[in-house]
């Protein structure tokens, strides 16, 4: 492990540097794979300072869930606490920053008795909102971190639009996953010296190279047929059904390419429901969630890696499906064009579903040379990425104190 970052205190006198993190991305006690890059991300910063991690959870989504078993998930990692937030179901949206602010008295408590130097909110809104009414409210500088998804999609509303820039205007710092989301804060009137562009990481013990031949037989599958692997939330933003449509028309041309689904979301049943329908139930699988390790192996065991999203930060999975050196199809979206290099895959347009079906069929019959798509991703890690993190918080940290 690295040393922990040491700032100066009033006297003079190194202290370790203290972070609290705000987020509603991180995996949940009855969601264990869910938003693993935050997870990963907070895990590098917490072997060079001291972290603790409040995960804001939508009171409608602990429904059914014991509180033993939260609190036993809490016990085991005490760093980490989940706490409740409320807000009328899909009425009044633009009022859901005010609402979470007003579940965090008791934490406030919490995080001043904690004394951290720096409050990381991970999620624009309405967390980002929220989160820095609370950092104003307890003196301490605060950065938000933007993810693309949650700039794109509620921006579109615009009570929710103002809040989102009022907050990201009044944050000491904002941190965004890909220099296309970055130039978008620009152009909506967030200072440009505020940003810094720092790409998520890549977990290398997981995601490496392996043998096709191998991979397949571990899983159970044929080795001399094509997959093609979606993975990804299963819902209409990223591109599923667009796949699935493709897909079709593949398979009327070549026999030998199967598709997996490795996720969950609203449109599981739908595609289920299109799979039944056009009898490709024994060329098209839906597989669930599941861990990274487990992820890694259907990696290695596809062709290629399919995600034509609608909206886009920068998907971790497209950069671990090529530290595995296979090749992507995907869509200009986002952040992807800057981390997917010509030699790594094929990128087009959005919903050009005849580009995306052709693009599928020529990443098939290409012969990849996995080291050179390894090789295109080599600068991405978690250990970069938190040695930026943690000078971009020195920095606000330094500056609150001028």
């Amino acid at each position: 492990d690295n040393p922990e970052k040491q700032l100066p205190d009033s006297r003079g006198k190194s202290i370790a540097l203290k972070l609290q993190i705000l987020t509603n991305l991180y995996p949940l006690p009855w969601e264990p794979n869910r938003a693993a890059f935050n997870r990963q991300q907070f895990q590098y910063l917490a072997r060079s300072c001291r972290i603790k991690v409040t995960v804001l959870v939508a009171w409608i989504n602990h429904l059914g869930v014991r509180v033993a078993k939260v609190r036993a998930v809490e016990a085991a990692n005490p760093e980490v606490r989940y706490l409740r937030y409320f807000y009328i179901p899909k009425i009044a949206r633009f009022s859901y920053a005010a609402t979470m602010l007003m579940s965090l008295p008791l934490e406030a408590l919490r995080i001043r008795k904690f004394a951290p130097h720096c409050l990381l909110i991970s999620w624009a809104y309405p967390d980002g909102v929220a989160g820095i009414l609370l950092a104003k409210m307890l003196r301490i500088p605060a950065i938000i971190k933007v993810h693309g998804s949650d700039i794109n999609m509620n921006l579109q509303h615009q009570m929710r639009a103002r809040q989102i820039l009022w907050a990201l205007n009044r944050a000491d710092a904002i941190m965004a996953v890909s220099g296309a989301l970055a130039e978008k804060l620009v152009d909506l009137g967030v200072s440009r010296e505020k940003i810094r562009v720092i790409y998520n990481g890549i977990d290398r013990k997981i995601f490496f190279p392996s043998d096709l031949r191998n991979s397949r037989q571990a899983l159970g599958l044929s080795p001399d047929r094509k997959l093609v692997l979606f993975i990804g939330n299963l819902k209409q933003e990223k591109g599923c059904i667009d796949l699935f449509e493709s897909f079709k028309i593949i398979c009327e041309q070549t026999l030998d390419v199967d598709l997996a689904y490795i996720g969950s979301g609203i449109e599981s049943d739908n595609l289920g429901l299109r799979i039944s329908q056009c009898g490709l139930e024994d060329r098209v699988q839906l597989l669930g969630s599941m861990n990274h390790i487990a992820l890694a192996g259907w990696i290695g065991a596809s062709t290629l890696v399919a995600l034509p999203s609608h909206n886009e930060g920068v998907p971790n999975v497209l950069l671990e499906a090529m530290a595995c050196g296979k090749p992507v199809v995907a869509t200009k979206v986002g952040g992807i064009p800057e981390v997917v290099k010509p030699q790594a895959g094929i990128l087009v347009e959005l919903n050009d579903q005849r580009a995306l079906t052709a693009a599928l069929g020529i990443a098939l019959e290409t012969n990849w040379d996995p080291q050179e798509i390894v090789e295109s991703v080599e600068s991405f890690s978690w250990d970069h990425n938190a040695e930026e993190v943690n000078e971009l918080i020195s920095f606000v940290v330094n500056e609150s104190q001028v």
